[in-house]
């Protein structure tokens, strides 16, 4: 540059100072330019206001059918098995045999008794007229005390030895009846422990019956639905025999919750009376719970999680807050308040995604 005027020098000087403000003034506008519209706008939302609404929940329980009527009949005295004409699948009457035991010695000793008995009421016969006569004797002046006193001894002693014989008369008798046991209802014969001839010992099971005319399906419910369920409400099952769903009536709600595994016990009475189920077949009940009527509640689409918690955004004079909430069991496109909200409280149930504490926001619809 040696050899160039001042005045060249200004002149580029002052070239170079033009062409960097010119580029700085077109980035400034690119820049601008690259900036989103609409940045300070506030954001549109859907709302909807807390309402009463009507729930209707329904629960499902997986449990067992078993006969509402089943026993297993043992022997009531010990010996030698002397009939038993039944086996299993066998469908009986009331009052038919089930099995007998040998009944010879029962009825021996049965007549032993009996002839006790008879010896104990002649004694005391006697011992009465005795006691009579010393009476009489010891009022004459005849009959020392202590003949008297033996005598009145004498007759307590026969009239406690003819209650004796009375009793055990009584006990070979029912010994003598528990031989032969019969079917106390209208049953079938669901299992056989003993042949005939064998020698069962008193209380040996020897039969199992079962009345498959009604059976109950028993259920375990968890604890939230405690006070929910009550006897008479109507229960669709699905049973694991190809015979299609059958109606059940609830007879029994256990109050006791098992505190292992925090259920309660219910039955379901099924009419079985065409026979077309078996006890032991697994089932599946689904049956509608009372109505909740006049729940508070919001829409669904309201409810957000934020660190396992339920939360909603609240719309108050134009901005929004977040809230936590507690909520129930949701049915449908609603779910119910618990804890957090009040009748009238305007939520968000639309356009939620990037809201922020305070902001303002515009209303574009209202969800009824």
């Amino acid at each position: 540059m040696y050899g160039m005027s001042s005045k060249n020098i200004i002149a580029i000087t002052a070239c170079v100072i033009l062409a960097v403000f010119i580029i700085g003034c077109k980035n400034s506008k690119e820049a601008k330019s690259a900036e989103p519209a609409g940045t300070n706008q506030p954001s549109e939302v859907k709302i909807a206001t807390v309402q009463l609404h009507d729930f209707q929940y329904s629960v499902q329980a997986n449990g067992t059918l078993i006969a509402q009527r089943h026993m297993k009949l043992n022997a009531l005295v010990a010996g030698q098995v002397e009939s038993v004409p039944v086996d299993i699948g066998d469908r009986l009457k009331k009052g038919q045999l089930l099995f007998r035991i040998r009944e010879v010695d029962y009825e021996l000793a049965y007549r032993q008794a009996e002839a006790n008995l008879t010896r104990a009421a002649v004694i005391l016969k006697d011992r009465k007229r005795e006691k009579k006569r010393m009476q009489n004797l010891f009022k004459a002046g005849s009959a020392t005390q202590q003949a008297w006193d033996r005598a009145i001894t004498a007759y307590e002693e026969a009239e406690a030895s003819l209650s004796l014989a009375r009793v055990a008369r009584d006990i070979t008798r029912q010994s003598l009846t528990d031989c032969t046991i019969r079917a106390p209802y209208d049953c079938v014969v669901t299992a056989r422990f003993i042949e005939q001839g064998e020698y069962a010992k008193k209380g040996n099971t020897i039969v199992e019956i079962m009345d498959l005319t009604v059976l109950n399906a028993e259920l375990e419910l968890p604890e939230r639905y405690a006070g929910k369920i009550v006897t008479g409400l109507v229960v669709r099952l699905t049973v694991n025999s190809g015979s299609g769903p059958v109606m059940g009536e609830i007879v029994a709600v256990n109050p006791k919750i098992d505190q292992t595994s925090r259920t309660f016990l219910i039955k379901v009475a099924v009419d079985n009376r065409d026979g077309k189920l078996q006890s032991g077949l697994f089932c599946s009940a689904l049956f509608r719970l009372p109505p909740q009527r006049g729940q508070t509640a919001i829409p669904k689409a309201a409810l957000s999680r934020d660190e396992g918690r339920s939360t909603v955004w609240i719309v108050k004079n134009g901005k929004v807050f977040k809230k936590i909430i507690r909520t129930g069991d949701a049915t449908g496109d609603w779910i119910p308040i618990l804890e957090g909200l009040q009748l009238g409280d305007t939520v968000v149930v639309e356009g939620a995604g990037g809201l922020l504490e305070g902001v303002q926001v515009v209303v574009v619809n209202q969800i009824s």
